[in-house]
């Protein structure tokens, strides 16, 4: 029996979502923050909600301080996906390689995002049993979501690559990718692939088989 559990620890939301009619930003954009454990690892990915929001949500939904974590990792370099990471100060911060590259060159070198980059390192290809990297290429250069093997299913942390329930439900990405047809390839493999996906801005999904047209 697989050891492995990963839990929601805040959903996110967009700050415009067109299918609800909206065409301008109503709302702060946050992500959605998600707890994985395995073996001696206790991971957090995508941080992007404010540190007094993960550290109660870290207590509530796993009885947990922040000091428990020993990994953070990035889907991508987004503020939106990393505003409270100063919070996991004493965990290793990470991130696909080929996004790391990508922060250093578009990074903001005086702000929190300078940070990120100056301390983040490159991901593991498995962080633990049950853990491990899976490319995600198309929401940006380096995209990179999480494959997460439970005991009872197969779960993606998918970041951007799965805004919403409603891109979920329709196939669909968000409006301009960085490279459409790469985004296109990487959400069939999810949909191939997933029992369950964590969207970067709404709650749990469940994935039929087959998934949805793209």
């Amino acid at each position: 029996m697989s050891a492995v559990r990963f839990d929601v620890l805040a959903i996110g939301s967009l700050a415009a979502n067109a299918y609800w009619g909206e065409r301008a930003p109503v709302r702060r954009e946050y992500a959605t923050a998600t707890l994985v454990r395995s073996e001696d690892v206790t991971l957090v990915a995508d941080p992007g909600w404010p540190a007094d929001v993960l550290r109660a949500a870290l207590f509530y939904r796993a009885g947990l301080e922040p000091e428990a974590v020993t990994h953070v990792f990035l889907t991508h370099f987004d503020p939106a996906h990393f505003a409270g990471i100063d919070l996991f100060a004493e965990a290793e911060w990470t991130m696909f390689e080929e996004e790391i590259r990508y922060a250093r060159a578009e990074g903001d070198a005086d702000g929190l995002g300078g940070q990120v980059v100056e301390r983040v390192r490159p991901a593991p290809e498995r962080f633990a049993a049950g853990v491990d990297l899976f490319p995600t290429f198309g929401p940006s250069p380096g995209h990179c979501s999480l494959l997460v093997y439970t005991a009872l299913a197969t779960a993606v942390v998918a970041g951007d690559l799965v805004p919403t329930r409603e891109h979920f439900e329709r196939g669909r990405l968000e409006q301009e990718p960085w490279d459409l047809e790469k985004a296109r390839a990487s959400l069939r493999d999810v949909l191939e692939i997933a029992d369950l996906v964590v969207p970067g801005h709404d709650n749990l999904l469940v994935c039929r088989a087959g998934g949805a047209a793209v």
